[in-house]
């Protein structure tokens, strides 16, 4: 017999934080990882880029086709047995999942040792086989820690995956620093050098692991017997007769693993396409460059200009994916417990709404500061036209990534895979039409298009799912409104900042304009929402740090208060 569990805190507030803290931690450790990709750059010029991002992109493929989608399963099934408050039972599906992970990234690890030469040869550069090889080093631990994640947000306990994220990441940074210098004053070359930089993903993999396992407080209680379904009536003691529980499984041991399987594999194939984009840019793009006209090298060159701007937008993608994953556990639970659908459908409106404002100021903000941008990470503006071309796709990732989030919420595992599938396929056909005519740039307007495609497509998929409130005419000018306030604050400060840095080096002039202009735009367009009204105490006070009562409140109460009063007409003023 299942307990009833304290509800806790209100499932909207869970939400908003879960996804705040998650998609924080995601935001902080891509700044982290582009931190690796500037001095590669620098010190080992585009083309030793492009490689090490073409290998990159195999890596991360292997790496979540290790998972095979079983952590956002776990989180889901996690997230029902919690529900019910059967804790035990989340503790056996946690079990279970892990050995099937370690098993499944063992299988991956002989396969990328074995096949290294042949996936070299097929991205055109045999140079990259120990690169290979010791990337696929981190598919030993990256499973496991993939797991624990998972179980931690079926729980709705957001803290300690996002710590891993952030420990994972900067253990690898470090690694990958290190590597990259020794490797500089001891003169290796191109495929040693890019092999030891990727011994950082096995780093990184085992800081990660290690956050997850490291031990917490536990409360002490009664020891826990652990007896099959199979043989529901034998009943053991312990040797030293303290007392115990006994747990009978509704499931059997198969049962159980038919069911994570189940539920695992429409996620994987999304989980698999995600990273398939940047899988297929690392195969088309020199490729198509070469057939074009271009040289290996001066190919690989251009592959590494375009993915600096692939640097940037993940910057915004990664954040997203962060806070959508934290809306599978929440909605799951609210869906088991049978909570009201108008709730459900508004908390959902609001998360899409959050996912329009934050994809597009990150693309106005990525379109406008494209060049100081470029050159303060990567020395000159080579990308700052893909960059441009490729901002929209800010706005379009990010609300695919919610709505993803959304639908597994809500128990559709398989729209979003079929949806990134349809989009990853014509993201190929794009590039072959568009890079031999237009090189990079091509590239870049196909990411817009195909994460587009992927972004309507799951707004179909969830319209049938949830009645998501439509937006209102009424107030669909106020984010409008206050997007146009950023952009055109931006504008005038980039423009100001680069006359008055003028007469500095080029780099210290774009690191002067860049990061003011990244302030000013986020101050303009937070500032902007509130004035307008489009984001009110109820949403604000849901937010870290802005509780009611708390002095943010109090600041952001005035702020409005202050506006309502300026644009509210005076009582003389005629009406009509």
């Amino acid at each position: 017999m299942s307990t009833e569990r304290n509800p806790g805190p209100s499932a909207g507030k869970t939400v908003l934080k879960g996804a705040a803290l998650l998609g924080g931690a995601a935001l902080i450790s891509k700044v982290i990882g582009t931190l690796q990709k500037i001095p590669l750059q620098n010190f080992a010029g585009d083309e030793v880029f492009g490689l090490y991002s073409a290998v990159y992109a195999l890596a991360i493929m292997w790496m979540t086709l290790a998972a095979a989608g079983v952590p956002t399963a776990v989180s889901v099934m996690v997230a029902e047995r919690e529900a019910e408050g059967d804790e035990a039972g989340a503790q056996r599906v946690v079990r279970w999942s892990f050995g099937l992970l370690c098993a499944s990234g063992l299988l991956a690890f002989g396969i990328l040792q074995a096949a290294a030469p042949l996936f070299a040869d097929w991205m055109g550069a045999p140079g990259a086989v120990a690169a290979v090889r010791t990337s696929s080093i981190a598919l030993l631990f990256s499973p496991a820690a993939a797991v624990l994640r998972g179980y931690r947000q079926g729980q709705m306990r957001m803290a300690r995956p996002a710590l891993s994220q952030v420990i994972e990441q900067t253990a690898r940074v470090a690694f990958m620093l290190a590597m990259l210098w020794w490797a500089i004053d001891a003169g290796w070359n191109a495929s040693a050098a890019t092999a030891a930089v990727h011994g950082g993903l096995a780093a990184g993999a085992v800081g990660g692991l290690v956050a997850m396992l490291w031990p917490e407080r536990r409360r002490t209680g009664a020891g826990v017997w652990i007896q099959g379904a199979e043989t529901p009536k034998k009943r053991s003691s312990r040797p030293d007769g303290g007392n115990v529980r006994i747990v009978i499984w509704p499931e059997t041991r198969k049962t159980l693993v038919r069911r994570i399987i189940t539920v695992a594999l429409p996620v994987a194939a999304a989980s698999v396409v995600a990273p398939l984009f940047g899988l297929i840019d690392a195969f088309s793009i020199p490729r198509l460059l070469q057939n074009a006209g271009s040289e290996a090298a001066a190919s690989l060159a251009q592959f590494g200009v375009y993915n600096r701007g692939i640097a940037l937008l993940q910057l915004v993608l990664m954040a997203a994916g962060g806070a959508a994953s934290a809306l599978v556990p929440a909605l799951t639970a609210s869906r088991t417990r049978g909570d009201d659908a108008s709730e459900t459908a508004e908390k959902a409106a609001f998360a899409l709404r959050l996912g329009w404002w934050l994809g597009g100021a990150s693309a106005i903000g990525l379109a406008l500061l494209a060049a100081p941008i470029d050159i303060t990470l990567f020395a000159d503006d080579a990308g700052s036209r893909a960059i441009v071309l490729m901002a929209p796709a800010a706005v379009f990732g990010t609300l695919q990534a919610v709505s993803g989030g959304l639908l597994q919420g809500r128990g559709d595992l398989k729209s979003p895979a079929v949806n990134l599938a349809v989009a990853a396929v014509f993201k190929l056909a794009l590039n072959a039409l568009l890079v031999p005519a237009y090189g990079i740039e091509g590239a870049a307007a196909g990411m817009v298009a195909a994460y587009g495609a992927a972004a309507v497509l799951n707004a179909l998929s969830l319209r049938q799912k949830l009645a998501v409130p439509a937006a209102r005419l009424a107030t669909a000018w106020k984010p409008a409104a206050a997007l146009a306030a950023m952009a055109a604050a931006v504008a005038l400060a980039a423009l100001a900042l680069g006359a008055l840095t003028q007469g500095l080096p080029a780099r210290a002039g774009a690191l002067l304009t860049a990061l003011p202009g990244v302030a000013v735009g986020a101050l303009a367009f937070a500032a902007a929402l509130i004035a307008a009204g489009a984001v009110g105490p109820r949403q604000w006070r849901e937010l870290p740090g802005c509780g009611p009562g708390s002095r943010m409140d109090a600041r952001l109460t005035r702020l409005q208060a202050a506006v309502r009063r300026k644009t509210a007409p005076s009582p003389s003023s005629p009406e009509g």
